[in-house]
């Protein structure tokens, strides 16, 4: 079994490479397909998606990976962005619905609405979306993501995911439970009935899921 510390170091050659932001599975078979990693300098930084693949070992606080610096700058972005005006944006939801519109990113609405009022026709209306490298039955899990009993009692966020030899499917979640004093419980893989955008649905509720965590 591997463990996947979500913000552990990814090493190739001895060398590194970055860190880990995300793991993506595929909510079907639950198998992990990729990891997105945080790579580049603080002024120049991408987040690339590496195949599993490509992992050679891993311990607690890193994976290590034996591949060129060519074949990690070919990596693709996690996320691409591009400008859609506001005519087009109900037909970008309905193309891409894992598309997303940062606050930020009204800045793009606002610049051309103040051109257009100073008689500059050729600036039209709309804003930059995001769009993430996913299938539409893939999920990123990343540190933090919420973790829920199936009624609806978040019961931790996620830590770490731990992944089975060779075929890579999802074997359990290290939740970290608490405030101040954070103290992590290993979820098994059977135990998740759901993963979405924004947070892990178990298949226990939340009186049985305590009375689990007392016996660990």
């Amino acid at each position: 079994m591997i463990e996947i510390n979500i913000g552990a170091m990814v090493e190739s050659h001895g060398q590194e490479v970055g860190r880990i932001e995300r793991v993506i599975l595929d909510r079907n078979s639950y198998e992990a397909t990729h990891l997105v990693i945080r790579h580049g300098s603080p002024l120049h930084t991408r987040h690339i998606v590496m195949p599993v693949s490509w992992i050679a070992g891993s311990g607690h606080d890193r994976v290590r990976i034996e591949r060129s610096e060519s074949d990690i700058n070919g990596l693709p972005n996690f996320e691409m962005q591009h400008y859609v005006s506001l005519d087009h944006l109900d037909e970008e939801q309905w193309e891409h619905p894992r598309s997303l519109i940062r606050p930020t990113d009204w800045i793009n609405y606002f610049v051309p609405l103040v051109a257009n009022a100073f008689g500059d026709p050729f600036h039209t209306q709309g804003v930059v979306v995001t769009n993430q490298l996913l299938s539409a039955t893939e999920s990123a899990i990343g540190r933090g993501l919420p973790v829920e009993s199936n009624d609806e009692h978040k019961l931790g966020e996620v830590q770490e995911v731990l992944l089975s030899e060779p075929d890579w499917r999802l074997s359990g979640i290290v939740i970290a439970r608490g405030f101040v004093l954070t103290h992590p419980l290993r979820i098994p893989g059977d135990w998740i009935a759901l993963i979405q955008r924004d947070r892990i649905v178990l298949n226990r509720t939340k009186q049985q899921f305590e009375d689990w965590a007392k016996e660990q």
